[in-house]
């Protein structure tokens, strides 16, 4: 898997890197220490997933993710960010970045979120999924329950742990489960997060 590391602090830079070569499984191509070093670096080089930073002199990573995703769009952007606020948590996801990890996740969360967005999949941490969720508006068309069934979901919990924590039968769960999925138009759980971000139900922005 062919990697390039975005992000204007050489030291987050190497430690990456480090991890990743310690890894047969991934490789890392190139690194940029801004959007357009990246962008560059893009015309020359076969890359599969770009670990993108935000915050980062001349073009930030926001600008960046919507350059690639319009050039290259098979290329897959994930997020990986000390920002933690829902604000650019919203704005990545609608540039096109696949995924949204913050800078204090492990090695092994790290090369877990790559697999996930390499193979297609969204993923965000388990703290974004939290901030996320902390700044949802629920004003979407669903009952009290379905909205306390979706909230149980996105936070991982197993069907059998909202049955009990809601004193509902596992058929039920599933039922709430499909109605979510399509009220929503979603596919998975991770759809529903994104169902969210894109349709801006979030307190004051």
């Amino acid at each position: 898997m062919k990697i390039l590391l975005v992000d204007d602090h050489r030291l987050i830079r190497d430690a990456i890197r480090s991890y990743m070569d310690d890894d047969g499984g991934y490789e890392v191509v190139g690194e940029a220490s801004h959007g357009q070093e990246a962008i560059r670096a893009l015309e020359d080089t076969e890359v599969d997933v770009v670990l993108m930073d935000i915050n980062m002199p001349i073009m930030d990573g926001l600008e960046c993710t919507k350059e690639i995703k319009s050039r290259w769009p098979h290329i897959k952007v994930l997020t990986l960010s000390m920002m933690s606020d829902n604000l650019h948590i919203k704005q990545m996801m609608g540039a096109g970045a696949s995924g949204y990890v913050l800078k204090n996740c492990t090695e092994k969360e790290l090369k877990k979120a790559i697999d996930t967005v390499f193979e297609g999949d969204t993923y965000y941490s388990a703290d974004v999924t939290e901030i996320v969720m902390a700044n949802l508006v629920v004003d979407m068309p669903l009952t009290e329950r379905e909205k306390e069934v979706l909230e149980l979901i996105i936070k991982e919990h197993t069907n059998n742990e909202i049955a009990d924590k809601l004193f509902i039968s596992n058929r039920t769960v599933d039922a709430h489960k499909r109605n979510l999925l399509e009220k929503t138009g979603s596919k998975n759980v991770a759809g529903l997060v994104m169902f969210a971000i894109h349709n801006q139900v979030f307190e004051d922005l």
